[in-house]
């Protein structure tokens, strides 16, 4: 591919663009994507834009692009949020208390662990940085509290 000195500036100037946007904390591929709009832009303009201008022309049609997607996702996450507060399924309520009765017949060192590993979210590294043991033990265990838990609790079901 061939590609003539001004071609090479336009390419250039929209790398500068997707940099530009990345840093403004615009993700890689919205960056992209409003690089390829923008390309698309200057083939609609009958025109071929003098070297001077084309920068400038390019940052402002990249940014205006970036602020319309920025709104528009801003937009539906606010009409996600209106419909899903006003779901009847978010008035339902969860009953724990069998889960936490069952809970309470276990260690508080079991309990920690799973507090550890499902409340906080925490991975086996740091559940075994912060109770200073190895990561295939605590897997050994946790499989084994789940085993406890389950059968705990299908016993007070029946």
């Amino acid at each position: 591919m061939n590609l003539t000195h001004y071609e090479r500036e336009v390419l250039a100037i929209l790398n500068d663009l997707i940099g530009y946007l990345i840093k403004n904390g615009c993700a890689e591929q919205d960056a992209k994507d409003i690089a390829q709009d923008t390309i698309v832009k200057i083939l609609e303009i009958e025109d071929v834009l003098p070297y001077s201008k084309i920068r400038p022309w390019i940052f402002r049609v990249g940014i205006n692009l970036y602020y319309n997607l920025y709104n528009r996702k801003k937009r539906y996450q606010e009409i996600l949020h209106q419909q899903y507060q006003s779901s009847e399924w978010l008035e339902l309520e969860v009953d724990y208390s069998e889960l936490h009765e069952a809970l309470a017949q276990l260690e508080v060192k079991d309990v920690t662990l799973l507090v550890l590993k499902y409340e906080e979210g925490l991975s086996f590294e740091e559940i075994g940085f912060i109770l200073n043991r190895p990561k295939e033990s605590l897997k050994t265990e946790l499989y084994r509290l789940r085993k406890k838990l389950r059968k705990i609790m299908e016993e007070r079901e029946v």
